[in-house]
């Protein structure tokens, strides 16, 4: 942008588009792309990730197409790693938005499953211990009854048990799916404006080195 002083150009200074690779350790492997839109940096929803196999000691080649038509693809090595639209990867002005107006009607159902009328708990369900006599154990020989107390098994866990019983689940009938708010026109959205496009001046180069390649 106008009035970059590139004596001390720096990653603070105000910029249109950030691109570029973050690789950092075994854990960080993804490309950059941010653009700015009225002096807001937009990250993108969602990584362009990497293969961990892309990072290694040879040369490679990042690019990114940004299209009039507002589409997008972000290559590295001329393989693609993302493409779609730019207003869907980045808050940029949506067409539509939420209402603000619009309320989730009360008797709005959301789930979507629901424990079946008709299943009961079987009989004696609740009779069944957590844990009974270890059947394959025995007195040790040297057990003083005198001394020692009546000897008892140690317990185990009963195979029989299924835990707190709770009737199966079943669709709800009532479910109305995910309830969304109604859309209106974005007051903010220009259909004729060309995003991420700039009258760029410069371009500038950040190399951080953490590690000793």
């Amino acid at each position: 942008p106008d009035g970059l002083k590139q004596e001390t150009f720096g990653g603070d200074d105000e910029y249109h588009i950030m691109f570029g690779p973050d690789l950092c350790g075994y854990d960080v492997s993804h490309i950059h792309l941010i653009f700015n839109h009225k002096g807001t940096n937009l990250l993108k929803s969602d990584k362009i990730s990497l293969e961990y196999s892309d990072k290694n000691e040879f040369t490679h080649l990042y690019t990114a197409v940004i299209k009039p038509d507002g589409t997008y693809e972000v290559f590295f090595d001329m393989e693609s790693k993302s493409t779609g639209k730019l207003v869907d990867g980045w808050d940029f002005p949506k067409p539509t938005i939420d209402d603000a107006e619009s309320k989730k009607p009360s008797d709005w159902v959301d789930e979507s499953m629901m424990a079946d009328p008709e299943d009961k708990k079987p009989e004696g369900y609740d009779d069944i211990p957590s844990q009974i006599p270890d059947p394959d154990a025995t007195k040790p020989d040297d057990w003083d009854d005198e001394d020692d107390g009546e000897w008892e098994p140690p317990l185990i866990d009963n195979p029989e048990f299924k835990g707190e019983w709770s009737a199966k689940q079943i669709d709800n009938p009532d479910y109305k799916g995910e309830w969304k708010p109604q859309q209106i026109p974005n007051k903010d959205y220009d259909p004729e404006l060309q995003l991420a496009a700039y009258d760029s001046m410069y371009v500038g180069y950040e190399l951080w080195i953490v590690n000793n390649g």
